[in-house]
């Protein structure tokens, strides 16, 4: 997918040190609102943001940060967070973690991926209601949501809340491959070095549809993953993220 440059301008935030960062707003919901703008981001680790980058994010003003990553990411990469930011949540979702996958009758990267796609749907309930429940919570907006690449935990959890807001599955799908060409400049050296790692640092729509496949066959449709699962107020979210 090459992406216009007009239409980047919309939502890929001009930061120098992080790649995936993007708004989360502009899509239109079924019922023909639009998600806010300067709302919520979704973004890759936080770790090379430079002065220019900061002030940016302290001017939206960014107020809380929610990190997906493992406790050993955050320490060998600390986020850089804008002065604004008054909370900074910790939400390891360990099960986004290949290393702990069980790999046993795995014969291919994708199908490794697409079962780390479903453990996090799994197994990462309790991070996701956390989630929701700070995301409610209007004095804490704008909000920024991330892990180390922005793809998975990050890409699971942005489906997740577009869901929620009655936005198109497509459209969800559209912005999850979005990550594909935002991540070039990050490993595109590695996947040229090591072919054979693309399937691991990429975005495939095969993995996000094996996220939507466990939530519609294991736990009845998106409606009742988010309401009985994970306890979202879907009427408050979406009177507070849509317009």
């Amino acid at each position: 997918m090459v992406m216009k440059e007009e239409d980047k301008k919309l939502w890929l935030l001009p930061m120098h040190g992080a790649h995936n960062m993007r708004d989360l707003g502009g899509f239109k919901n079924v019922f023909g609102k639009n998600v806010k703008y300067k709302k919520m981001f979704r973004a890759d680790d936080l770790t090379s943001l430079t002065s220019e980058d900061l002030d940016y994010l302290s001017r939206l003003p960014v107020r809380m940060v929610i990190d997906f990553r493992s406790t050993s990411e955050i320490q060998n990469a600390i986020d850089h967070l804008p002065q604004t930011v008054s909370k900074y949540i910790k939400l390891p979702i360990e099960a986004g973690n290949i290393n702990e996958i069980d790999i046993s009758g795995i014969e291919s990267a994708e199908e490794l991926m697409k079962k780390v796609y479903a453990t996090i749907v799994r197994e990462s309930q309790e991070q996701f209601k956390k989630f929701f429940e700070l995301i409610m919570d209007k004095s804490h907006t704008p909000v920024i949501f991330h892990c180390t690449a922005g793809k998975d935990r990050t890409g699971v959890a942005s489906a997740l809340f577009l869901s929620a807001l009655m936005v198109d599955r497509n459209d969800i799908i559209e912005d999850y491959m979005r990550s594909k060409e935002c991540l070039n400049g990050k490993y595109g050296a590695i996947i040229e070095k090591y072919p054979e790692l693309e399937s691991l640092l990429t975005v495939k729509k095969e993995y996000l549809m094996e996220a939507f496949r466990v939530i519609d066959e294991e736990y009845e449709g998106i409606e009742n993953y988010l309401v009985n699962h994970l306890n979202v107020e879907v009427a408050n979210l979406r009177e507070l993220y849509t317009e």
